[in-house]
């Protein structure tokens, strides 16, 4: 036996000095791989291949399915909303102060609605709902103003009294619908954003026209195209 005597730990057994190290240590490392853990980026690449891996061999783990994608691109286009009419008549009526090909267009206002009406002996050869070349280059204009506003707009076709009741009125009702469908058409198609809705009414509002007009005059005023612009937005 050996007279070297064993160090004094404050009365405590020696052997338990080392869980005090332990949990030190541990506590040190699990802070560590906390640190660790927080400053690293996951690599999704990898973890959607494992986790690939981990389905297949346990169908009850729930499969990582990617996202579906279109084959076709659907092509989008900003609409601004409803500008005030006031505003908007404003630059109508100026931009058809600027063009000769709108000299017998007419702007003004009924209730809540802006009305364009443009004149179908200027738009249509008699009796005939395809629009003339210069028609077209007229509605041309008028798209160029209006296209980059989100107000809706409805197309009216109108048209004179039958000559005689003997007449009958179905071709009016269908001559006005085909009219407003061709000014409809050829908006959409020099590339106005929307599909404004159509109306036939023949001459049911040749009444409302001002009995003080010459008659003549009132004939011609009832053969029109009106493009009726609300207050409120338009559906695309």
């Amino acid at each position: 036996m050996s007279g070297r005597r064993r160090p004094d730990f404050g009365g405590k057994p020696a052997k338990s000095i080392w869980l005090i190290t332990f949990a030190d240590l541990s506590g040190l490392m699990l802070a560590f791989f906390v640190m660790l853990y927080s400053m690293s980026t996951l690599e999704l690449d990898k973890w959607k291949a494992a986790a690939s891996r981990m389905t297949r061999g346990d169908p009850g783990l729930v499969q990582l399915r990617p996202e579906p994608v279109s084959t076709h691109s659907v092509p989008t286009v900003d609409i601004p909303p409803a500008l005030p009419l006031g505003y908007l008549g404003q630059i109508l009526e100026q931009k058809i102060r600027q063009e000769s090909a709108l000299g017998d267009v007419r702007v003004h206002r009924l209730d809540k609605l802006l009305v364009v009406s443009l004149p179908a002996d200027a738009l249509f050869l008699p009796d005939k709902a395809a629009l003339t070349p210069s028609a077209k280059t007229a509605l041309f204009r008028i798209s160029s103003a209006i296209a980059q506003v989100g107000n809706q707009i409805d197309v009216h076709g109108h048209t004179a009294p039958a000559a005689s009741p003997s007449t009958g009125t179905d071709w009016q009702w269908r001559l006005s619908l085909e009219r407003a469908a061709a000014v409809a058409d050829e908006l959409r198609r020099i590339g106005y954003p929307r599909n404004p809705a159509i109306l036939g009414l023949a001459d049911s509002r040749f009444r409302y026209l001002d009995p003080a007009i010459p008659e003549q005059r009132r004939l011609e005023l009832s053969r029109r195209v009106d493009l009726v612009i609300h207050t409120t937005e338009g559906e695309s």
